[in-house]
């Protein structure tokens, strides 16, 4: 077999006594370890700038923009997208007319004349990047037709695309710069601007503008964000620092255009009603304080201007919260219905919305044209929404309940709290700005990949967090699993998913990605609806995909032709015995349908059986013994196997729990570095009626979450089922 790490580096070789607590220890502090509890990153974007679709794509409709401009004229499009290693990605252009995209200097893609005259015609772009920053620049000319084009990420529901600001003066702001019209191709591969340097000395200007006009700037601060707004309040938010030790009289002078009320660290200090100057004395000790700021719209002005100081020594003021692409010290958020006995605390935060007085919502922004404060995640795991995840987390939350590390079940539940948190901004985020900027998934769900791992994981969890925000997206994802996702006429889960590869399929992965979630939905609602509706799609699922005479699971049924694919994908026959095993365990003994499942457990486990090879594990096609040896599907196959006994659902338990030692010792042996890393874990599959795209273009990864997860799992069963056979 494969070998992926010399046998002095492995877990084997670390731990010679092979102790199951130390080796769950260590793969996951090494996934926390790899991936910490970075928060959200929050930068300033500006809504004048281009807007997203519902696609995520950008719409550079430059007609729009300028709307003045003389054919023939040309205008150009700036960003820069980071990226943590070389990669390709798949991007996807619609053109208005003719258009060229250039990538760090090099023309990757100029239009033809038949995508210039057709902007349904959509032409995929696959994008290399190198590691760090990548500067795209489009290049638009004008023609009767159009001016501009749509693009981005060819599947941003998979693979979203965060672009940001060129230029030092920008630097951190989220979005695109585009220019005013010009008669000459200013840009080029000789000439590309220079996306690091300073904006003013570019040859043309650059759009939108990040300056007040003479007019705006003469209007108070609260007047130039929001407008006039008679009797509505804004709210500003900003932390000040006193380096004086102790405690000392400061000097709070300032201006206000009217009604005006001061807190600092929720203390009232200041309260001005009527305009003009104000000044009074406040007592402030050494270190940071939170400062707002209540200003109401008077008739034709609005705002406040402040200063602090003590004796010689200036008081300084910063944000409150990090923003980035912005050096304004101050965050606003507007125009409000004034409230009496308003709590400072519940306003100086950024996991909420405001609401105003027609019921729509709004967040903060910053003194500048257009510009608000928008959260980002830019972490590759922590904090994500999504299947693999999913499995991960609930690794990680029994390991942690199975080691008493405290430590590990509270990484679960933050990471799973940042999503739902964040939940109600994330909707009102693509509302505001076309697409999420953070978990598309969550936000849009599409499929039973975006919901029932996940929001599996999250149940669980929620017997340790008891959250309202847990059981109210529960709540959402049973809805949709009842009510949106597509099923065929029998009530099968399927993928509809038109004009993509998958459409019209019905993949083995789907008992994962929905039974686990409704055996916890019923357990936490009571009704018999959800657990009978997954003991249903274990049935219509055999019907599909079991192969009767290897007593296997073939991995997709294509309605397309209509047939199974017939291949006994690792992973996939993984999802289903898994699966089955956490409905096994929920089922009242009395169900009219257990002991069909019960035989169908044991049938499929006789079938696996027979194709563990010889050093313990599984293949990636459980019928071809050159295929590799996998990691995720053995790992899921000895969780299985370990219940099975633990359990007694198996006939032979004794033959059963010998695979399962096996196997954990071929793991330990083959897979598990004594660092944590995880090896031999398939990559996320598409799907194939050949065996060789299994066999061959699916490719192992290290420290893949499809199996880190899934490894602490088949070790906390394994122990389980050791200590309980050594009871007997």
């Amino acid at each position: 077999m494969k070998r992926y790490f010399e046998v002095e580096a492995g877990m084997a070789y670390k731990l010679a006594d092979q102790d199951t607590d130390t080796i769950l220890e260590t793969i996951a502090g090494a996934y926390i370890a790899n991936n910490p509890p970075h928060p959200f990153v929050f930068r300033c974007i500006s809504r004048l700038s281009i807007p997203q679709l519902q696609d995520g794509r950008f719409d550079f409709n430059m007609q729009d923009k300028h709307p003045n401009a003389s054919s023939g004229q040309y205008a150009f499009a700036l960003g820069m997208l980071w990226s943590d290693n070389v990669r390709s990605v798949e991007t996807a252009l619609n053109c208005y007319g003719p258009t060229k995209l250039l990538l760090n200097g090099k023309l990757l893609y100029k239009s033809s004349v038949a995508e210039e005259v057709n902007v349904e015609t959509r032409k995929i772009v696959e994008v290399p990047l190198q590691k760090g920053w990548n500067a795209f620049l489009l290049v638009f000319r004008k023609v009767a037709s159009g001016f501009g084009c749509v693009f981005g990420s060819n599947r941003s529901h998979s693979n979203p695309l965060d672009f940001m600001n060129p230029f030092h003066e920008r630097y951190d702001c989220g979005g695109w710069v585009y220019s005013e019209p010009q008669d000459e191709e200013a840009f080029g591969e000789t000439n590309f601007p220079d996306v690091k340097g300073l904006e003013s000395d570019s040859q043309v200007r650059w759009l939108p503008s990040r300056a007040w006009t003479v007019d705006q700037a003469s209007l108070m601060n609260c007047a130039r964000i929001f407008g006039i707004q008679p009797g509505k309040v804004a709210y500003a938010w900003s932390k000040g620092e006193s380096v004086l030790p102790g405690r000392h009289p400061f000097v709070l002078k300032g201006w206000s255009t009217g009604q005006l009320c001061i807190w600092v660290n929720g203390e009232q200090v200041a309260i001005s009603e009527t305009e003009g100057v104000f000044e009074v004395e406040v007592q402030l000790a050494y270190g940071a304080h939170n400062w707002l700021v209540e200003s109401v719209c008077g008739e034709t002005d609005w705002g406040f201007s402040l200063e602090v100081y003590a004796y010689d020594e200036a008081y300084s003021f910063s944000q409150p919260h990090p923003v980035k692409g912005t050096d304004e010290s101050w965050l606003y958020v507007g125009p409000l219905e004034r409230a009496e006995g308003i709590l400072p605390e519940q306003l100086q935060t950024m996991s909420r919305l405001f609401e105003m007085e027609d019921g729509n919502h709004t967040y903060w922004r910053v003194d500048r044209p257009g510009m608000w404060v928008r959260p980002y995640l830019h972490n590759a795991r922590y904090a994500r929404w999504n299947y693999p995840i999913g499995v991960t987390l609930y690794g990680l939350l029994q390991t942690g309940r199975k080691l008493a590390r405290y430590d590990m079940v509270r990484y679960v539940l933050q990471h799973l709290k940042a999503c739902t948190t964040m939940y109600s901004y994330a909707l009102w985020d693509r509302e505001q700005y076309g697409y999420p900027a953070m978990n598309t998934k969550l936000v849009d769900m599409k499929m039973l990949d975006d919901c029932g791992s996940i929001g599996s994981a999250m149940l669980e969890a929620n017997k340790e967090a008891q959250e309202d925000g847990f059981v109210r997206l529960a709540h959402i994802i049973a809805d949709y699993m009842a009510n949106t996702q597509e099923r065929q006429d029998d009530g099968a889960f399927y993928r509809e998913s038109k004009g993509y590869y998958m459409e019209n399929t019905l993949w083995a992965d789907d008992l994962y990605m929905s039974t686990p979630f409704l055996c916890r939905y019923y357990k936490l609602t009571g009704e018999r609806k959800w657990l009978d509706d997954a003991v249903r799609q274990f049935l219509l699922y055999k019907k599909y995909l079991y192969l009767t005479e290897e007593k296997l699971m073939s991995h997709v049924y294509d309605f397309k032709f209509p047939m199974a694919n017939g291949i006994p994908w690792g992973r996939g026959n993984g999802w289903v015995i898994f699966s089955l095993s956490e409905l096994l365990e929920v089922m009242p003994e009395d169900h009219q349908d257990r002991e069909a499942l019960l035989s169908f457990f044991r049938d499929f486990s006789e079938g696996l059986l027979t194709r563990q090879g010889k050093n313990g594990l599984w293949h990636q096609v459980l019928t071809d013994e050159g295929s590799f040896e996998e990691t995720s599907c053995t790992a899921m196959f000895i969780y299985a196997y370990a219940r099975g006994v633990r359990f007694g659902w198996l006939d032979k338990p004794r033959l059963y729990a010998n695979a399962v030692r096996k196997a954990w010792s071929g793991l330990i042996s083959h897979a598990f570095e004594g660092n944590g890393s995880v090896h031999g874990v398939c990559c996320g599959s598409k799907y194939s009626f050949s065996p060789d795209y299994y066999k061959f273009e699916l490719k192992v990864v290290t420290n893949d979450p499809h199996g880190i997860g899934i490894v602490l799992l088949a070790g906390i069963e394994a122990d389980a089922m050791n200590r309980m056979l050594a009871t007997l």
